[in-house]
């Protein structure tokens, strides 16, 4: 076939129109960018001959034959001689690489070729491909395979010569050889792909060298002892038991069955066919939107190669399970069969295959049927092919697990989650004792080393204040999987000579009982990721918690048995039957928690849990993707979000109809959609120079939190009509027991044509949230509309009161909503209640304060109202609400929480300044201050763990400290004591001081 010839003129139109850009209309993407370039130059041979700008120059044949083929059904099959020239008279399109990067929208990117050739016998010689004339672009690809490979070159970087903006043809010649063959030629492709992904191989050597794996042992090996051997054994029966899985029969084998008959997989004279596979990364390369017709066609027919190893994975399943002796064997028949096709398909030792990025998620499947198929590929002589091929395609991650050397990259989540079981296979598969147990060796002590160590910078891993990092953040879509996968390691490895250390299980430990803290079940929407409302659960890491705490020794860990239970709304029977030991579900955890490697507090009662929640120059505010969470720019500013035990949807945290721009507590911008869309069309994560906004507590029962908005200034200026540069504000919110007052500053920005808002709530109406009472009056109408002053109350469908003090009028809502899809920008409805505080158009210091009050009541709320005419009956005091601290004292604790965004002088009855930014909280007791400190400044660079931030406390009066913590100092001078805390990681410090 030919290759889609609009694309130079559509390449043309555009230029002449003076557009960089055209717009396309693509399903379900309403805002989808189009670009001329990223409409792949594909060639294929699907023709009833072989296409007309196709011939040779010199002695040899070439046919279409669907004897072989990777796209459609059919190829090119070159009879070739020595030095004869494969000619493919097309005109090339060649984007330079800043041309690629506009095209995709702020991406690093090249032009690139790949090809996929089946060689039928090495050689020694070279393919040495021409575009254009001989001062263009060429290389040449080693031919010393079997099967089929592709390689992918970027013309700017990985070629010889100088690319044109066109070029007239390609040459394909033989070189080096002594005698001819034949090969077979399908797919030419040249188009734009992510600059990341062109690796070197065997075959061709680009700009990227990935190191084969090196477990770097010595070359004489002590001889493993009985109870060594004994030890991998158990490790070996572990792994197999686990990957067993659930029985499949029936229905289930039925669609086993019926998977692998989807493939078309067929053997003939030596000859495999059948679907072509490739990665869904390595599918992202051919721009599948921007398809011509004919090739979209074809590329659908493709299947994800994640899906084929899971099918292989499933039919070793069945084969292991089935007594029938004829299902078994035609099971055995498939999986043999899938098995040569995937290595036919050129998955073998040596082969990139352009790039094999995002490896675990791909092949976990295969990796597990390797191990429970052992025996079978053995017998069939393809064992060693397909242990060496998985070997060599894990490479990527060579420093991030499988060197097994403990470093900056090797906390890495993806492999916890997806490879760090693959990588175990690999290791009790080998065949020599000696070798196997010092594999084992190396990985318990890497894994231990691994997990207990804090990582340097912006890497992977766990944190001392519990949070796990991926992406630079603390992140449960990858890290609840990760933390499972690590569990599930030391339960295999836990009675052997390979066991995690007690070190490594505490700080995994501390990960798991944190992220129950954090989630309830489901963590809010702004510690999601780029996954809102993807119902990421406390209950996809209960497993973990179940295997650690069977990892304990000869006892089960309570504390981690109990998690487990309530996790999974289990009962004290349950426990008995599951650990053989008398342990009940905990309780809700109570208290509030303070996680700065978050930028984030967290307040429970009840079964309530809140979460508020900021971002700095070390916490991203959210993660958006071209396809992910394109709305979600508010996630994090600011934001106080309610959640009640259970599904979030069940409570109205849905998004059909959600609008972005009213995230709970959040004070924003209310934008058109258009402008809200994150302005770059790839990852946007953003940060901005601020060390401030976080948390603290006191005694792990009240918390403080403090957040000032800072929108980066590259931003601003790359971006104005998304982005207001002098958009800013200061909030804090002070947690004691069930009520949370929260109050703002300096409001201000210059967007004269959108309201300002600050957000109390917006819950999706659901059978258990359909509620809402204001000023004691219960609201059933639909649509409903109403304007409170300052001074009125209500109570939203989770149970939660409002009474706001000051900030102007309230806006409550109970209607129908339209809003957006975060991946696809498609319209969404759903009916919610919202309501919110308005600050007017372009305000200037404006500010707000209001009390939340959790399981509220109408006479609860009624009462509060009443007290709030006075001051002397007011439940709290706002001590000081200016640019540099907000100051809220609670008169039923008695507890005084301070958020100093700077230097500041508070003057109140116990302290007199604050050093620097940091939260703060005191409580008199008897003759005791309590009085707690956190810096949210980790004060770490991309590269460096965190460092240690002088913090100090004035005090009024004469205090003296008793205490043994070496990061805690105290001066007295005439009638004032400062307390100097070292503080670091933004963990709280909290010391007992009495009247000196």
């Amino acid at each position: 076939m030919n290759i889609n010839c609009t694309i130079l003129a559509a390449t043309i139109a555009v230029v002449l129109s003076g557009n960089a850009f055209a717009t396309k209309k693509v399903k379900g993407n309403v805002n989808q960018q189009f670009h001329p370039s990223l409409q792949n130059q594909i060639v294929t041979f699907e023709e009833s001959s072989v296409p007309e700008f196709v011939k040779l120059d010199g002695e040899g044949t070439i046919a279409v034959t669907k004897e072989r083929f990777i796209n459609g059904d059919q190829s090119l099959v070159w009879q070739w001689e020595p030095n004869t020239t494969l000619e493919i008279d097309k005109e090339w399109k060649y984007y330079t690489d800043k041309e690629a990067y506009n095209a995709v929208g702020g991406r690093g990117s090249n032009t690139t070729f790949s090809v996929w050739i089946y060689n039928e016998k090495p050689s020694e010689g070279e393919l040495h491909f021409q575009f254009g004339n001989a001062s263009q672009s060429n290389f040449s690809m080693k031919m010393d395979f079997t099967g089929w490979r592709s390689v992918g070159m970027a013309f700017s970087r990985d070629m010889q010569g100088i690319p044109a903006a066109t070029m007239q043809g390609l040459k394909i010649t033989p070189k080096g050889m002594s005698e001819g063959g034949k090969m077979y030629v399908d797919r030419v492709m040249v188009g734009i792909d992510d600059s990341r992904y062109q690796w070197s191989d065997d075959l061709v050597t680009t700009a990227h060298s990935l190191p084969e794996i090196d477990y770097g042992l010595p070359d004489t090996l002590p001889k493993a002892t009985a109870e060594e051997v004994k030890g991998t054994e158990i490790v070996k029966k572990n792994l197999v038991d686990f990957h067993l899985g659930d029985e499949i029969k029936g229905k289930k084998l039925d669609e086993v069955f019926a998977e692998v008959a989807s493939y078309n997989l067929s053997k003939k004279d030596g000859v495999i066919n059948g679907v072509h596979i490739l990665t869904s990364k390595q599918m992202t390369s051919y721009h599948p939107k921007h398809l011509s017709e004919a090739d979209k066609a074809r590329f659908d027919e493709y299947v994800d190669m994640r899906k084929f190893s899971e099918t292989m994975e499933r039919v070793a399943r069945a084969y292991h399970q089935t007594q029938d002796a004829q299902v078994k064997q035609e099971l055995k028949d498939a999986f043999i069969l899938m098995s040569e096709h995937a290595l036919d398909q050129g998955f073998q030792d040596g082969a990139s295959l352009v790039a094999l990025h995002h490896w675990g998620y791909t092949s976990r499947g295969w990796y597990a049927s390797l191990l429970l198929m052992e025996d079978v590929l053995k017998e069939a002589g393809l064992f060693q092919a397909t242990f060496d091929s998985l070997l060599w395609s894990a490479r990527e991650f060579k420093e991030r697990g499988f060197d097994m050397r403990v470093g900056p990259k090797s906390s890495d989540m993806d492999y916890w989650n997806t490879l760090a079981r693959a990588h175990l296979i690999m290791l009790v598969l080998e065949i020599d004792p000696d070798k196997r147990v010092a594999l084992l060796k190396k990985y318990g002590q890497f894994a231990s080393g691994n997990l207990a160590q804090t990582p340097a910078g912006y890497a992977d891993g766990f944190r001392p204040d519990g949070t796990a990092w991926r992406h630079r953040g603390n992140y449960p879509g990858y890290s609840f999987a990760a933390m499972d996968g690590a569990a599930h390691v030391s339960y295999m490895l836990h009675g052997t000579p390979f066991a995690l250390t007690q070190e490594a299980r505490d700080y995994l430990k501390l990960a798991l009982l944190s992220a129950r803290l954090y989630s309830n079940p489901n963590p809010s929407v702004s510690v999601i990721g780029r996954r809102p409302f993807f119902k990421t659960s406390i209950k996809k890491v209960s497993d973990g918690m179940f295997w650690l705490a069977m990892s304990n020794g000869a006892t089960v860990d309570t504390e981690l048995a109990a998690a487990y239970l309530r996790a999974l709304d289990l009962t004290t029977e349950d426990g008995k039957e599951i650990f053989g030991i008398d342990v009940a579900p905990e309780a809700h955890p109570q208290g509030n928690y303070t996680f700065n490697y978050a930028a984030m507090g967290v307040h429970r009662w009840g079964d309530n849990m809140v979460t508020m929640k900021g971002w700095n120059r070390y916490v991203w505010s959210s993660e958006i993707y071209h396809n992910a969470n394109r709305y979600g720019r508010y996630q994090s500013h600011g934001t106080v979000q309610v959640q009640k035990w259970g599904e979030d949807h069940t409570w109205g945290y849905d998004e059909k109809g959600w609008n972005w721009n009213r995230v709970p507590s959040a004070t924003t911008i209310n934008l058109p959609w258009k402008y809200l869309d994150a302005a770059r069309q790839h990852t946007t994560m953003m940060q901005n120079n601020l060390r401030f906004n976080g948390a603290t507590n006191l005694d792990n029962k009240y918390g403080a939190f403090g957040f000032q908005l800072e929108v980066p200034e590259m931003f601003a200026r790359n971006f104005p009509q998304h982005y207001d540069g002098s958009f800013t504000f200061k909030k804090s919110a002070f947690a004691f027991d069930d009520r949370i007052v929260i109050v703002g500053s300096d409001i201000s920005n210059s967007r004269d044509q959108y309201e300002t808002e600050t957000t109390l709530f917006q819950l999706g109406i659901t059978e258990k949230s359909d509620s809402l009472n204001v000023n004691g009056e219960q609201i059933t109408a639909f649509p409903y509309k109403a304007t409170l002053q300052e001074g009125e109350w209500l109570i939203d469908g989770m149970g939660t009161g409002y009474y706001v003090l000051d900030g102007g009028e309230i806006e409550v809502r109970r209607q129908e909503q339209e809003s957006r899809d975060n991946q696809q920008r498609k319209p969404t409805k759903g009916n919610f209640q919202s309501a919110w505080i308005k600050h007017g158009k372009a305000p200037s210091g404006a500010e707000y304060e209001y009390l939340m009050v959790l399981d509220a009541t109408p006479e609860k709320m009624a009462a509060i109202a009443e007290s709030m005419k006075d001051s002397d009956t007011k439940p709290y005091e706002v001590i000081k609400k200016d640019s540099n601290v907000h100051v809220v004292k609670d008169k039923a604790t008695g507890v005084t929480g301070y958020t100093a965004f700077k230097y500041a002088r508070v003057g109140d009855e116990f302290i007199r300044s604050i050093s620097s930014s940091s939260v703060v909280m005191t409580q008199m007791q008897g003759e005791t201050l309590k009085l707690s400190v956190a810096n949210p400044d980790l004060n770490m660079e991309k590269d460096t763990l965190s460092k240690e931030v002088p913090t100090s406390v004035t005090l009024n009066g004469k205090w003296e400290y008793n205490g043994s913590d070496e990061r805690v100092s105290l001066k007295n001078k005439g009638s004032r004591t400062t307390v100097t805390f070292i503080c670091k990681d933004g963990l709280p410090i909290q010391v007992d001081l009495k009247k000196a």
